[in-house]
Protein backbone atom coordinates (compact mmCIF):
# COMPACT_ATOMS: atom_id res chain seq x y z
CA UNK A 1 0.00 0.00 0.00
CA UNK A 2 1.12 3.45 -0.68
CA UNK A 3 1.44 5.80 1.87
CA UNK A 4 1.14 9.81 1.75
CA UNK A 5 3.03 12.25 4.28
CA UNK A 6 0.51 14.92 5.64
CA UNK A 7 1.33 17.63 8.07
CA UNK A 8 -2.04 18.36 9.84
CA UNK A 9 -3.11 20.65 13.03
CA UNK A 10 -5.11 19.43 15.59
CA UNK A 11 -6.99 21.41 18.58
CA UNK A 12 -4.79 20.15 21.97
CA UNK A 13 -7.38 18.02 23.18
CA UNK A 14 -7.75 15.90 20.28
CA UNK A 15 -3.62 15.68 19.87
CA UNK A 16 -3.17 15.38 23.45
CA UNK A 17 -3.76 11.53 23.35
CA UNK A 18 -1.67 10.81 20.61
CA UNK A 19 1.71 11.42 22.73
CA UNK A 20 1.16 8.71 25.15
CA UNK A 21 0.58 6.32 21.99
CA UNK A 22 4.08 4.20 21.15
CA UNK A 23 6.49 5.57 18.78
CA UNK A 24 5.11 4.81 15.28
CA UNK A 25 1.77 4.25 16.14
CA UNK A 26 0.20 7.67 15.88
CA UNK A 27 -0.14 6.81 12.06
CA UNK A 28 -2.05 3.79 12.25
CA UNK A 29 -4.25 5.07 15.12
CA UNK A 30 -5.43 8.30 12.73
CA UNK A 31 -5.75 6.38 9.97
CA UNK A 32 -8.25 3.53 11.96
CA UNK A 33 -9.92 6.24 13.05
CA UNK A 34 -10.24 7.99 9.36
CA UNK A 35 -11.68 4.60 8.35
CA UNK A 36 -14.48 5.02 11.26
CA UNK A 37 -15.28 8.28 9.99
CA UNK A 38 -15.46 6.93 6.42
CA UNK A 39 -17.89 4.17 7.02
CA UNK A 40 -19.96 6.14 9.18
CA UNK A 41 -20.31 8.59 5.80
CA UNK A 42 -21.14 5.66 4.06
CA UNK A 43 -23.67 4.45 5.60
CA UNK A 44 -25.10 8.02 6.22
CA UNK A 45 -25.19 8.32 2.58
CA UNK A 46 -27.12 4.66 2.20
CA UNK A 47 -29.52 5.47 4.61
CA UNK A 48 -30.38 8.94 3.10
CA UNK A 49 -30.52 7.72 -0.40
CA UNK A 50 -33.14 4.92 1.49
CA UNK A 51 -35.32 8.03 2.09
CA UNK A 52 -34.22 8.49 5.84
CA UNK A 53 -32.92 12.09 7.51
CA UNK A 54 -29.14 12.92 7.90
CA UNK A 55 -28.44 12.74 11.66
CA UNK A 56 -24.82 14.49 13.02
CA UNK A 57 -22.64 11.67 14.04
CA UNK A 58 -23.01 13.16 17.34
CA UNK A 59 -23.31 9.62 20.35
CA UNK A 60 -25.41 11.67 22.92
CA UNK A 61 -27.62 13.42 19.94
CA UNK A 62 -28.13 9.80 18.47
CA UNK A 63 -28.50 8.37 21.99
CA UNK A 64 -31.30 10.40 22.72
CA UNK A 65 -33.19 10.34 18.89
CA UNK A 66 -33.07 6.77 19.83
CA UNK A 67 -35.06 6.98 22.89
CA UNK A 68 -37.73 8.98 21.09
CA UNK A 69 -37.61 7.13 17.51
CA UNK A 70 -39.62 3.52 17.42
CA UNK A 71 -38.32 1.48 14.57
CA UNK A 72 -40.10 -1.49 13.53
CA UNK A 73 -37.77 -4.51 13.68
CA UNK A 74 -38.75 -5.55 10.02
CA UNK A 75 -37.96 -2.01 9.17
CA UNK A 76 -34.68 -2.08 10.52
CA UNK A 77 -33.68 -5.66 9.71
CA UNK A 78 -34.62 -4.36 6.12
CA UNK A 79 -32.34 -1.71 6.30
CA UNK A 80 -29.22 -3.61 7.89
CA UNK A 81 -30.08 -6.00 4.69
CA UNK A 82 -29.40 -3.42 2.31
CA UNK A 83 -26.16 -1.87 3.99
CA UNK A 84 -24.86 -5.16 3.51
CA UNK A 85 -26.08 -6.27 -0.20
CA UNK A 86 -24.22 -2.44 -0.49
CA UNK A 87 -21.09 -3.44 1.16
CA UNK A 88 -21.56 -0.56 3.62
CA UNK A 89 -21.36 -3.26 6.75
CA UNK A 90 -19.50 -6.48 6.57
CA UNK A 91 -21.95 -9.56 5.63
CA UNK A 92 -21.21 -11.05 9.13
CA UNK A 93 -22.61 -7.85 11.01
CA UNK A 94 -24.93 -7.97 13.69
CA UNK A 95 -26.97 -5.31 15.36
CA UNK A 96 -26.92 -5.70 19.08
CA UNK A 97 -30.31 -6.77 20.36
Amino acid sequence: MTTVRLTVSLPEDVAGPLKDLPAGQVSAYVAEALRRRQLVERMQDALTGAGHRRFAPDPAEAAALREQLHVPREVRDEAIARLKSEGVLPADWQPRR
